[in-house]
C-alpha cells in the first residue's frame, strides 16, 4: 500500500498500537489525545505527530489534518465523542472514518442508521467482538467472523472448514441446509468462488454461510465438524460482558453458574437469569470453588474487570480439574505471560478491536467480512423502489448471474432466503452478495441507494 495519511483519535491501547504499527510501515500518522500523560507517552515512544485536545472539536480536527487524511479512526473511550469526531472529520474532508463503540446492540440493530447519520465507513463494537469470540470458543466452532445484516435479522458467518465438514465431503447440492440459509461463497487462499451445486469445498477453505438469525446456529452446526457439548459453564464476573455472554447462552443447552462478588449485582443477576444458579462470592476463593464443585464444570469463563482475578480464578479452575478455561485480559501486552502459564484461550477486547481495524486497512478499506483482495466481493443491502426492474418479478425470471446472489429478503416483519419462485416486491429490503464483476448488474437491476 502506498503511504497514507492517518489520524487516530484516542491514544489508549487501541489507538497506541494502531499509531505504532502504521508509523512503522512508513505512513504519516497524527494522534489526537486529551490526556497530557498519554500525549507525553506517545511523543516519547512513537515517531508520530501529536495534537492535544478533544477530537470532537473542529479546530482540533483541522490542526490534526483530518480534512486531508485517508482514514480517520475514532477509538477513544467515549462513544459519543467518537461518533461526533467522525461526523465532523468526514464533513471536513476525511476520505473514510472508523468508529469504535462499546455497546453491541447499537452495532447490531442500528448500524446502518449510525453509519449514515455520522458518516461512518466502519462501525465496530468491542463488546460485540468480544462476545462473538467467547461464544465461538465456548461452542468449539471454527467461526472466524460474524456480520449482522437487516438490523440483526440476518447473519453472515465466515467458517473455516476441515476434512470432517459435510461441505468438504460431498457436493453442495447434497448438503441439506436448513430452510432460510445458504452457502454463498468459498474462499481458498486468495481465490473466491461462488459455488454451484456440483462444487465441493476443500479442507482449509473458508465458507460464507448466510441465514436468518432463527436458523443460522443450526446451519453453522451442520457445516461444522464439531459438536456442541456444553454441560456446565461457569462464568466468573457478572458485569456487562458476563451478562451478554449469559444472555447469549440462554438459547443453548447449557447449565450455567455465575459467580459475582458484589451482592447487589448478584441479586440483579438472579432476577435477570432465574434459570441460572447465581453465586455471591469471589471467584478466586478456593473454598467457594470447591464447595460449589466447580471441578465438575466443562468450561470456566473468567470475565471480571480485573486481569489478576481472571488469571487467579482460571488457574484455580484448571488445578481443580476443569478441562477448559477462557479468560478476559484488558491489558493485551500481558497475554503472552498468561499463555506461559498454560492458559491458551486468553483474549483482549482492545486487541480484537485493533485486529479488526487492521483487517479493514489491510483489505483496502473493505468494511464487511466477505471482502478479499481489496473488494473481490461485497454485501449490499438495497431497498426496492417501485420503479426497480425487479419489483414484481420472481428470481427465476430475473435469472441473476452466478456472481450475484439474492441472499435474503426482509419484508415487513418477515425475513426469508428466497428461491426461484419467490417474487420480489417494492419496499423489500434485499441483501445481495455480489462479486466485483457484477456490480454493474446490481446497478441495473437494483438501482437506488443502499438501505
Amino acid at each position: 500500500m502506498a503511504p497514507q495519511r492517518y489520524v487516530v483519535m484516542g491514544a489508549g491501547e487501541v489507538g497506541f498500537h494502531l499509531a505504532r504499527s502504521l508509523s512503522a510501515e512508513g505512513h504519516e500518522v497524527t494522534v489526537i489525545e486529551v490526556d497530557p500523560a498519554q500525549q507525553e507517552r506517545i511523543e516519547e515512544e512513537l515517531d508520530v505527530r501529536v495534537i492535544r485536545g478533544n477530537g470532537a472539536h473542529p479546530p482540533v480536527l483541522t490542526a490534526a489534518g483530518a480534512d486531508t487524511c485517508n482514514l480517520f479512526m475514532a477509538v477513544s473511550s467515549s462513544d459519543e465523542a467518537n461518533l461526533a469526531g467522525a461526523r465532523i472529520a468526514k464533513h471536513l474532508g476525511a476520505e473514510r472514518t472508523v468508529v469504535r463503540v462499546g455497546e453491541a446492540d447499537e452495532v447490531i440493530s442500528e448500524r446502518r442508521l449510525l453509519e449514515e447519520v455520522f458518516g461512518v465507513d466502519l462501525l465496530l463494537s468491542t463488546q460485540l467482538l468480544t462476545t462473538t469470540r467467547i461464544l465461538n470458543l465456548i461452542r468449539g466452532h471454527n467461526t472466524m467472523a460474524v456480520e449482522y445484516l437487516a438490523g440483526g435479522k440476518v447473519q453472515l458467518r465466515k467458517i473455516r472448514l476441515d476434512g470432517d465438514s459435510p461441505l468438504t465431503q460431498k457436493p453442495l447440492r447434497e448438503v441439506e441446509l436448513p430452510k432460510d440459509s445458504l452457502v454463498v461463497a468459498y474462499f481458498r487462499g486468495k481465490q473466491l468462488t461462488i459455488p454451484a451445486g456440483d462444487d465441493r469445498a476443500e479442507p482449509g477453505d473458508d465458507a460464507l454461510l448466510l441465514g436468518t438469525t432463527a436458523v443460522i446456529r443450526e446451519a453453522e452446526r451442520m457445516v461444522s465438524s464439531s459438536q456442541e457439548v456444553f454441560g456446565t459453564v461457569v462464568i466468573a464476573g457478572g458485569g456487562r460482558t458476563g451478562r451478554t455472554v449469559a444472555r447469549a447462552l440462554q438459547s443453548f443447552d447449557a447449565d450455567v453458574k455465575i459467580i459475582e462478588r458484589d451482592r447487589t449485582d448478584a441479586e440483579e443477576l438472579a432476577a435477570m437469569f432465574p434459570e441460572y444458579q447465581v453465586l455471591h462470592g469471589d471467584a478466586t476463593d478456593l473454598s467457594l470453588l470447591q464447595a460449589e464443585r466447580i471441578d465438575l464444570a466443562n468450561l470456566f469463563v473468567a470475565l471480571t474487570g480485573n486481569d489478576e482475578s481472571n488469571l487467579m480464578a482460571s488457574l484455580l479452575a484448571r488445578d481443580l480439574g476443569v478441562p477448559r478455561e477462557l479468560a478476559l485480559v484488558h491489558r493485551a501486552e500481558t497475554s503472552h505471560l498468561w499463555r506461559r502459564l498454560g492458559l491458551h484461550h486468553v483474549f483482549s477486547p482492545r486487541a480484537l478491536a485493533y485486529a479488526r481495524i487492521r483487517e479493514y486497512i489491510d483489505s483496502g478499506y473493505s468494511a464487511n467480512i466477505v471482502s478479499l483482495q481489496r473488494g473481490a466481493a461485497v454485501v449490499i443491502e438495497r431497498r426496492l423502489a417501485p420503479a426497480s426492474p425487479v419489483a414484481g418479478v420472481t428470481l427465476a425470471e430475473i435469472k441473476p448471474p452466478r456472481g450475484l446472489i439474492v441472499g435474503a429478503v426482509a419484508r415487513d416483519s418477515k425475513v426469508f432466503v428466497p428461491n426461484g419462485n419467490d417474487r420480489l416486491e417494492a419496499g423489500d429490503l434485499v441483501i445481495l452478495f455480489v462479486q466485483e464483476e457484477e456490480l454493474a448488474t446490481v446497478r441495473l437491476l437494483f438501482p437506488g441507494p443502499s438501505a
